[in-house]
This record gives C-alpha cells, structure tokens and sequence, in this order.
C-alpha cells in the first residue's frame, strides 16, 4: 500500500494542467507517460503515473526488474545509484544491483529526493502496486520487461502476477513489451490475452510473422516514416513510437498516423491532441 500524498506532493499536483470533469483529448493517438511521465516527478514511481493521469495520460510506460528474491519491482536501471539512496544505506554494496538486493531491502530506500525533496520517502514499486494504481486511477499500463542479467526467469514471474490480478488489469488497457522478441513470443504463450509490442525497427517482410503474436511494433522515432506506418497498419498492428518532449516532433508524429506516443510531458502531448 502507499502512504496518502504528502502535502507538498499535494502542491506539486496543483500547478499540473487539470479540468476537472473535462474528457481527454481525441483518442486517435494514446498519450503514453514515458517511465510515468519523468518530467514531472521520480521515473518509474507511482507518484508520477499520478501525475501524468492529472495531465491525461492514456497509459504509464513502467520499467520491470527482478529483484534477489525474485520479486518484481519497476526501475528503469540495472543498478540502483542513479534513483535512489542506495549508496548511502548500503555504502559497502557496490555495483548496487538490483538482483543482488531483496524486495525488503529495496523497500528502505528513497527513490524520491533525488529528483526533489518533494518526493522525499516515495518508494520503488512493485508491479503489484502498479496495477493497484491502474485501477484507482482509471489508466493503462504499458510494461516494458527487462531482460538483462539476474532476471532469468521474469518472463513467467510477470505472466503469474498478471493472471493473479487479472481482474485489476482486465479491459483497462495494459500491454507488455520487450526487446527479446522471442521472449515475447513465449510470453503470449504463457498470456494470450496480454496485448505484446515488440521494441525495434522490424524487417517488414516479416510482419505477419510478427502478428501471429503481436498486436503492435515499437518503432524509434528517428526510423519513423509514414511509409513505415502505413505497411504496419496494413498487416493489423499497431505503431507506438517516442520518447519525445517536443512540440515539433509530436506534431510531425500524429501526421504520420502513428497510434500511440511516449513522451515524459503528456501534458504537452494533450494539448497538441486536443488543439489538432
């Protein structure tokens, strides 16, 4: 469970862009919040998935690693230094990995003041909460898998959450995605209902291959072009694409008719939606 927002977590939301009551923008592009919307608040933190929903984020993008004990936690680094304390609770710990500390460990660190006192004591979450926050929230998840040393084995360990919390997730838009393709092919497997976006530039002549099992490509921005999305669209997939927090770039991106876009201001992302 997380603890009620602070008060000056509670200020921070203040100043976010919100119409009470006003619907989102036009839902012909989903306004994905890379790493839950980092601009704004701690990456990869439920504060800011919040924070993106009060700028009307579709969906949160989320990072999955496996921690010692086999337990799944969302932070984007192999290592712990960068977003959190960790150095200064295990100072004898180096590399700080994050398979060579358990949950518990994990749990007494701070993944909050790096990015400002104001999120001061926010925690890593589990991918337990992140789905519990999906539900409060009303948004979707986008959940990227890791699959980097000490993670064997995560693939099944996701798929077990997912079917144990089925009906937290179930009709709410989550998708799972991944590098290892074949690891994605295996996990629709294990899944079948799960949406699967594979991350790369594909070799369009196997697409339909592809589709067998994925129902979208993650293409990056700068392989991007009209061409591209036109020939996936055309074999029944979908197209995401991003990060990007520029104006110019997100108005040349919904032109090409791409369906969704990450960006770590989904704030920006709306309003370029919204006055389309």
């Amino acid at each position: 469970m997380y603890r009620p927002l602070g008060a000056t977590f509670a200020a921070a939301l203040a100043t976010m862009v919100y119409l009470p009551g006003a619907a989102h923008a036009s839902p012909s592009v989903d306004n994905i919040a890379h790493r839950g919307g980092a601009a704004y608040a701690p990456e990869n933190t439920i504060a800011a998935c919040t924070m993106a929903w009060m700028q009307r984020a579709d969906a949160c993008e989320f990072d999955i690693q496996q921690t010692k004990d086999q337990q799944l936690v969302l932070i984007h680094d192999q290592t712990l230094s960068r977003t959190t304390n960790v150095e200064q609770v295990f100072p004898d710990r180096s590399p700080w990995r994050v398979a060579d500390f358990t949950l518990e460990e994990i749990r007494r660190l701070d993944a909050g003041s790096w990015f400002s006192s104001g999120f001061r004591g926010e925690k890593v979450p589990t991918l337990g909460e992140a789905l519990q926050a999906m539900r409060r929230y009303g948004i979707g998840l986008l959940l990227e898998i890791k699959h980097s040393p000490g993670n064997g084995g995560i693939d099944q360990r996701v798929a077990n959450v997912l079917r144990q919390n089925r009906s937290l997730w179930s009709g709410r838009g989550l998708v799972v995605q991944a590098f290892d393709w074949n690891a994605m092919r295996s996990f629709h497997r294990m899944v079948p209902e799960v949406p699967i976006t594979l991350l790369g530039k594909p070799d369009l002549s196997k697409l339909s291959d592809l589709g067998t099992f994925a129902k979208g490509i993650s293409v990056p921005r700068s392989s991007l072009t009209p061409e591209l999305v036109r020939t996936v669209h055309g074999k029944g997939m979908r197209v995401y694409t991003g990060p990007t927090d520029r104006p110019v770039v997100m108005r040349r991106l919904v032109s090409y008719g791409v369906d969704a876009i990450m960006t770590n201001r989904p704030g920006q992302l709306d309003s370029i939606k919204r006055y389309w």
